[in-house]
């Protein structure tokens, strides 16, 4: 792709449409799957778009991810399905010293000052605690997602295990996208979330890195936060159509000091985060009849749409079906970090 391009996006490697268009007409059918697997800025998915074709596109990065996204929306392409599949801690953890879930649960026990306890019957060899404050700390594994079923288990293990323990800690790696409502509908108060720094196997690369980092406590768990929308409005239109009137209210951002940014670019984040929260949205979503596996956009916005300003609009009103039934409505976004939320409201 020429620099001077209109369709140039950024990438070293795009390609022009034309090309890509004299690939898939030579090389496919108008009802057959085209795929890229190293997708970059998204050629393929939109010329396969305008030509009819289905398509499959992925890539390991995401920004890449969230340039095919948008490059789609402002298509107008049909419905389509956007699925996070990486798993960048599990890959780490596979290049890094460990090789048991145990000895690495072991050392992010210690970081947070907690006691692993020692190897018996019924007791999990993720799990320590604190003594003085009667506390159990869990950490979960960096292969899974914490979810329901995992504070579900930890709830059930501040019950079980020996002793009497006022408030269990879970530290996780990688979070269910609607980890906030989840959090929200279990409604305990002795039981927290914490976020284990995203960077922190990259730091224990052997066994002197784990002792420093124990001995100088510079390693912060940050409290998990996320996208909360205003409650939603319902009118009646006319017959065939209602109008659904939704607003961002605020998104709180995990701790600055959880992510791996110089001084300063941390010190402005920080500012962001007082200021305004919101401006840090860089695309969200709706789908207005949300069923709980799949996602379905029918409207999204961007801050670049919008001239002079790098804020997302915050507020809508939606045009929909008219249906006399309960709707669920879900909002998704993401943030100019790449860091993914999710809200849920049922609407009557």
């Amino acid at each position: 792709m020429q620099g001077q391009s209109s369709e140039n996006l950024g990438y070293v490697t795009q390609k022009p449409e034309a090309l890509l268009k004299r690939i898939i007409e030579a090389s496919s059918l108008p009802d057959s799957i085209v795929a890229d697997f190293f997708a970059g800025s998204g050629t393929l998915g939109a010329v396969a778009e305008k030509l009819g074709r289905k398509w499959i596109m992925c890539d390991v990065g995401k920004p890449a991810c969230m340039i095919m996204r948008k490059r789609l929306s402002d298509l107008n392409a049909r419905p389509f399905l956007y699925q996070s599949i990486g798993d960048y801690q599990k890959e780490q953890f596979k290049r890094s010293q460990f090789r048991r879930i145990g000895d690495l649960a072991h050392v992010v026990i210690k970081l947070y000052g907690a006691i692993p306890f020692p190897m018996q019957d019924g007791i999990p060899n993720n799990l320590g605690y604190i003594k003085q404050s009667k506390t159990l700390v869990y950490v979960d594994s960096p292969a899974r997602i914490t979810g329901y079923s995992t504070l579900k288990g930890a709830q059930k293990l501040r019950r079980s295990v020996m002793g009497r323990w006022e408030k269990i800690v879970v530290l996780g790696w990688n979070f269910d996208n609607d980890i906030g409502r989840i959090i929200e509908s279990l409604n305990d108060d002795k039981l927290e979330v914490l976020v284990i720094p995203p960077d922190l196997l990259e730091k224990l690369r052997n066994k002197e890195d784990c002792d420093d980092l124990i001995k100088n406590g510079k390693v912060k768990f940050s409290s998990l936060r996320y996208l909360s929308v205003k409650p939603i409005r319902r009118k009646t239109v006319d017959e065939a159509q209602e109008e659904l009137e939704i607003e961002l209210e605020n998104y709180v951002l995990l701790s600055p000091d959880a992510l791996p940014l110089d001084k300063d670019d941390k010190e402005k984040l920080e500012k962001v985060i007082e200021e305004d929260p919101l401006s840090l949205i860089e695309y969200w979503s709706i789908d207005p009849d949300y069923d709980g596996e799949v996602f379905r956009s029918k409207w999204q916005d961007y801050r670049e749409n919008h001239r002079n300003s790098f804020k997302v609009n915050r507020k809508v009103k939606l045009l929909v079906p008219r249906t006399g039934k309960k709707r669920r409505v879900c909002v998704r976004a993401v943030d100019v970090l790449g860091f993914e939320s999710m809200a849920i409201q049922d609407v009557r």
